[in-house]
């Protein structure tokens, strides 16, 4: 299991996933110098050191425990390749989802509470999640072609 560089494709998907739970995604600064905060519980208001919950993302907080658990289990797949490909390929649809889901906070609910996005490193962490994930799945395809191949040759 260890040996497969699918393992480690998947290791570091499910890591970068596990890593969006923890913190602030972005920080968002509204027009009169208010700061605001995005994580996987949704938007938060910052002040004097209190924040409070604006706007709930329960679909985005759903989708982000998901990501992580089904790539861990994808890892422990690796004697059914079969179905450790459709988990992989489902975790790496709903990744996508997450990165869909936190532009949509980023943008449409920024824009109702009128703050402008400051970036941080963890906007990038889906988008690398999806090519990791992607890479897991093509090496995780080639390990079944050349099981199958080996048994036409029987």
């Amino acid at each position: 299991m260890i040996q497969r560089i699918q393992t480690l494709y998947l290791a570091i998907s499910a890591s970068l996933a596990g890593l969006l739970l923890n913190g602030d995604i972005v920080k968002l600064v509204g027009e009169k110098g208010e700061l605001y905060s995005l994580s996987f519980r949704g938007i938060s208001l910052i002040q004097d050191g209190v924040t409070e919950l604006i706007v709930k993302s329960i679909p985005l907080s759903i989708l982000m425990i998901l990501v992580p658990l089904l790539l861990f289990v994808s890892l422990l797949l690796f004697k059914n390749r079969k179905l450790q490909i459709r988990a992989t390929v489902l975790s790496t649809l709903l990744f996508c989802g997450v990165l869909i889901m936190m532009l949509y906070y980023i943008f449409i609910s920024g824009r109702n509470i009128n703050a402008d996005p400051i970036f941080n490193i963890k906007l990038v962490f889906p988008l690398v999640g999806l090519i990791f994930g992607y890479l897991a799945f093509r090496a995780i395809l080639k390990d079944e072609l050349l099981v199958k191949s080996y048994d036409r040759i029987r």
